[in-house]
């Protein structure tokens, strides 16, 4: 948390940068009635300054300012370490599709028009304050797994302690930002023998002295006795802290922890930060798990040096120390099992050091390592019975025998599992969604191809087509019995929906007595409407059928209306909050509409537009189903008389 962000509490901060006063006391009023925390910047400069050193949850970013744009500003940002995680939305009347490409490569997450809705404000900071707190933590988790193979990777490729405790200091201060940072090292008798001390912008120091003070009242001899990690808020209000001659004016917090082996204490580890109440209980976690690594590390490290004159032929072996290794003869006699292995299988090293692998229960899931075994190395995972996943390697020593060395690999499985898991729901979600939409070639394709596209927003060159029943609303509805009329309905939108897909059209929206199918969106299809004109003709077909059942069964006679139109629409997951659907947006919807009205039964009557597209893709359409021009007419909305064309695909021949 920044400072500023601890001077407002828990409120979320939002940076507004517009060189407009008016727009940013707008947008600075609305979220602060909703609680948020505002900071300011008139220009493009000044918003990236602030950024850095205030780390808001979210930035409102203007596009056009005099000294840079929003563009600019937004690729530096996305560009420094420090913001890059910092949600940028971008407020803009620049509604070209150029526009808002140009701000996605810039690195924008998301795009408020102007003038803006206030509600839709709200939800995209409310969201996007989600997303950085998403994106932090995930952050912090990435560098935490991170850090720990980057300190697995050393250790298990050195046995110098020096090397090892060097390493360990500079990537453990790195990663919790810590300004200054001590390893301390013991000898059997419990005296230092080793002291490793980093400071920010220096090389890491190795001495033989630390102030007694500090291993005895200190923090230091703290951790030693109690043997547990301790967080030090304000080490000027702490009595466990040495202020030492060097660091008089020393102010801020401190963690620390013991490294304590098996048998005895290998040392401790103490961290500080200028800032008070800095260190956390993750930052405790995290060094405790280093901790343990480290001191596995001291202690093989100590054991290698102890017997590297007798073990000299499996020196590369035990560099990777920090593993489970079992070292066996030709007949699997046991010769050398390390604390990894011990602690793995739940066995103490003397308790199998000399025994035939085959006579240790706890190391019966090995025997499977055992079976045709080739010449070479071998590799291969191993459940043990305990639930721990290993990776197990084996590989043939002249001289020797046999060494194997085992990796736990139980989290990693776990993380991929979960992963799985959740890849298999989303999928699901996303099935389940389009489902409603379109069929299942459609719904295969989206989830191959675009499992993103409930999110998208674009604009397309659409085909749009409405179908509406005639004489339902104002005649039939009042003269069939309710359960016959929703039978109806639901078989006229059933067998209308299964045409529509079978031509791989997208069904939008089913509404009163009228249903509306999209071709071209949200996909690509070159031949749209030649899709659309047969889906229109296979409608009034298959109405004639249905028409007749329901005369015959309740005496309704209705008729079916269809009007075709293309242009450009936008396309997207439109609605409330609370209530979302993916639908169509433009002046073809508004035009297909009037055109179904002045469809009559059996009719389909289809825009210029469409009958021009068809002229050139395939005429033979026109001809076939005997489309013919209408005198010119005036739609609602359309300044221009229009030309329409129209076929008369079935014609009424209800028997009374």
């Amino acid at each position: 948390m920044t400072d500023t962000q601890e001077q407002t509490g828990a409120r979320a901060l939002v940076l507004v940068v517009d060189d407009t006063r008016e727009n940013r006391i707008l947008l600075a009023s609305q979220l602060k009635l909703e609680g948020y925390a505002i900071i300011e910047a008139s220009g493009g400069h000044e918003g990236i300054q602030k950024a850095i050193s205030h780390n808001p949850d979210v930035i409102l970013l203007d596009v056009m300012m005099p000294d840079l744009d929003g563009f600019e500003v937004c690729r530096i940002l996305k560009s420094d370490p420090q913001t890059q995680l910092i949600p940028i939305i971008m407020v803009t009347a620049l509604n070209r599709v150029e526009s808002r490409i140009e701000g996605k490569r810039a690195g924008a997450d998301e795009f408020l028009s102007r003038p803006h809705v206030r509600e839709e404000l709200l939800v995209r900071v409310r969201t996007y304050t989600e997303v950085k707190r998403t994106r932090v933590s995930l952050e912090e988790e990435r560098n935490r797994l991170q850090l720990l193979y980057n300190i697995s990777r050393i250790l298990s490729s050195q046995l110098d302690v020096d090397t090892i405790m060097v390493s360990t200091l500079v990537q453990t201060q790195a990663a919790v930002a810590a300004t200054k940072g001590n390893i301390i090292l013991l000898d059997e008798t419990g005296n230092v023998y080793h002291r490793f001390r980093i400071r920010t912008g220096s090389p890491v120091e190795i001495s033989e002295h630390v102030a007694q003070a500090v291993m005895t009242r200190g923090l230091g001899g703290w951790l030693l006795e109690h043997k547990q990690p301790e967080i030090i808020h304000d080490i000027t209000q702490d009595e466990r802290w040495i202020t030492l001659p060097d660091d008089l004016d020393e102010r801020g917090s401190a963690i620390g922890i013991p490294l304590a082996g098996p048998n005895r204490m290998e040392g401790i580890l103490i961290l500080n930060h200028p800032q008070t109440h800095y260190f956390t209980a993750e930052h405790r976690n995290l060094l405790e798990a280093i901790g343990s690594t480290v001191t596995a590390a001291i202690v093989n490290a100590r054991l290698f040096s102890e017997v590297r004159e007798e073990q000299r032929k499996l020196q590369t072996i035990l560099t990777h120390s920090t593993d489970a290794i079992i070292i066996a003869s030709e007949e699997w006699r046991i010769s050398l099992f390390n604390h990894t292995a011990a602690r793995l299988f739940e066995v103490s090293t003397e308790a199998v050091t000399g025994h035939m692998l085959n006579d240790v229960p706890q190391l019966r899931d090995l025997k499977v390592m055992l079976k045709d075994l080739p010449n070479g190395p071998e590799a291969r995972e191993i459940s043990l019975a305990n639930g721990r996943t290993l990776y197990a390697s084996i590989s043939p020593i002249q001289g020797v025998g046999y060494a194997a060395i085992l990796q736990d690999i139980t989290e990693l499985k776990k993380a991929e599992q979960l992963k799985l898991a959740a890849e298999r729901r989303e999928k699901e979600r996303v099935k389940e969604t389009f489902s409603r939409y379109m069929g299942p070639r459609l719904v295969n394709h989206v989830l191959e191809h675009a499992p993103e596209l409930m999110a998208r927003r674009e604009r397309r060159h659409a085909v749009v087509m409405f179908a509406d029943l005639r004489n339902w609303t104002g005649g039939m509805i009042t003269r069939v019995a309710p359960d016959e009329a929703i039978r109806q309905l639901n078989e006229f939108f059933t067998r209308m929906m299964d045409i529509a897909i079978e031509f791989d059209g997208t069904v939008f929206e089913l509404t009163a007595d009228e249903i509306l199918v999209g071709f071209n969106a949200p996909f690509d299809q070159p031949d749209a409407t030649m899709r659309a004109v047969q889906t229109a003709v296979t409608m009034q077909q298959e109405f004639n059928e249905l028409r007749q059942n329901w005369y015959a069964r309740a005496g309704t006679e209705l008729g079916l209306g269809i009007g075709i139109d293309m242009g450009d629409i936008v396309i997207g997951n439109v609605g409330a909050e609370s209530r979302m659907s993916f639908r169509m947006v433009g002046q073809p919807m508004n035009t297909a509409s009037r055109l179904v009205d002045l469809a009559g039964d059996g009719q389909i009557v289809i825009s210029t537009a469409v009958q021009k597209d068809l002229l050139v893709r395939n005429p033979e359409l026109l001809t076939t189903f005997g489309f013919q021009q209408m005198e010119s007419i005036q739609l609602q909305g359309i300044s221009e008389p229009q030309v329409l064309y129209r076929a008369y695909v079935t014609r009424p021949s209800l028997v009374k």
